[in-house]
């Protein structure tokens, strides 16, 4: 064999036994992992079925479980306000002069009794006016019995002359009578505005109030409807409650519904009177006007409070910890041993909880997060004595 032959079939034979190897390697490769896939099946246990290999038991998360029992419940609904009179008046005197008396009581921050006197004008123009009043009354008294007693002298001697005859009213002065009538009830309705405006130069208000605002002092001159002060009636107090649209749903209808109003620890009865016609243009609130029963107990005004407004009543509700609320406001159950999803009504919310219409809880519900919770997932339940109860709402 010469020398050329040699060299070409020792070339042949090398990547005859490269491509060999790159076989056995691919193969050991597909070999390995076919194995690791198997390792991991054994481990990881069955399929459950929907794609997804199913956790042992003792894989499976721990969760803790509150058990609800159905129980009649109000809808309540907390919210805040503030306490306003429903307006202000000013204070104007109805006649005009010098001032000279100021009660005590007419300074801003003072309190005033109904009908009391808060401030008196000069009465002496006003007393002269009603004596003089007082004269014009008793003269047209006196012309009219003069011209009664002229028309019954008439008559006798009409009687005399003309026997058995009716006697004319011009004869018998009647037109002249009725005149000095007209004239005395003009008289006596001069009478009775001297009376009044006298009356008047006594400023006092028909209820019981404070003054916000005032600004009358002794010798000062006020003018009629000149405005020196602004006060409001203690009974016009009332609380303004905004109100979200869906709190207010809760509770429809609003109107004559009962609430509890606290101010500074101490706590009032109240009803919701009226309800805003609209909404405000910013917010999209309602406004509840909420009055005070007591007419006696009233927080101040200006005052910011907290209020409960109480709803209808629910025949069967849950009362559950805030923890069952899953974000998404969903609660998880627990059926058969897995998790299953419970939307919540919620009807209201306090510092004790979540009051919700009753469902059916299965056996309990998830307190707190469910690590790695969706539905259908196999989860531990902790020992009856490890689960907190819900708290009761004061």
């Amino acid at each position: 064999m010469s020398a050329d032959a040699a060299t070409g079939g020792a070339a042949t034979a090398g990547p005859r036994r490269r491509g060999w190897a790159g076989i056995v390697q691919i193969g050991v490769v597909i070999a390995l992992v076919a194995v690791a896939v198997a390792f991991s099946r054994s481990r990881g246990g069955p399929d459950d079925g929907d794609g997804q290999i199913a956790r042992p038991a003792e894989a499976a998360p721990l969760v803790s479980v509150f058990v609800p029992q159905a129980e009649p419940a109000t809808v309540t609904v907390n919210a805040t306000g503030t306490v306003n009179p429903r307006s202000q008046i000013a204070l104007t005197p109805q006649v005009g002069g010098r001032v000279v008396e100021v009660s005590p009581a007419l300074r801003a921050g003072g309190e005033f009794a109904a009908n009391e006197t808060l401030l008196v004008i000069d009465p002496a123009d006003f007393d002269l006016a009603l004596k003089q009043s007082q004269a014009d009354v008793a003269g047209a008294l006196a012309d009219l019995r003069l011209r009664q007693a002229e028309s019954e002298a008439a008559r006798v001697n009409y009687a005399l002359l003309h026997p058995g005859e009716p006697v004319p009213q011009l004869v018998a002065r009647e037109p002249q009578i009725e005149q000095s009538e007209a004239r005395l009830q003009a008289a006596q309705a001069r009478q009775a505005v001297a009376e009044l405006e006298l009356s008047r130069t006594r400023f006092s208000l028909p209820f019981a109030g404070k003054i916000t605002e005032a600004t009358a002092e002794l010798g000062q001159m006020l003018a009629r409807n000149q405005a020196f002060g602004q006060a409001f009636s203690i009974e016009s107090l009332e609380v303004t409650v905004p109100i979200a649209q869906s709190d207010l749903q809760r509770i429809a209808p609003a109107q004559a519904r009962k609430a509890t109003i606290r101010s500074a620890g101490v706590a009032y009865a109240g009803t919701v009177e009226r309800v805003s016609a609209q909404l405000d243009e910013r917010t999209r609130f309602a406004r509840l006007y909420v009055s005070f029963d007591d007419a006696e107990r009233r927080a101040a005004p200006g005052a910011f409070v907290n209020v409960t407004l109480y709803g209808p009543q629910i025949e069967s509700a849950f009362r559950l910890p805030e923890a069952t609320e899953q974000p998404g406001g969903h609660a998880w159950r627990i059926q058969g041993g897995k998790l299953a999803r419970a939307p919540l009504d919620v009807l209201s919310r306090s510092a004790a909880g979540l009051l919700v219409k009753a469902f059916d809880a299965g056996e309990g519900l998830v307190v707190g997060a469910a690590p790695g919770g969706r539905e259908g997932l196999a989860v531990r339940v902790k020992p009856a004595a490890a689960i907190a109860p819900a708290a009761n709402p004061s």
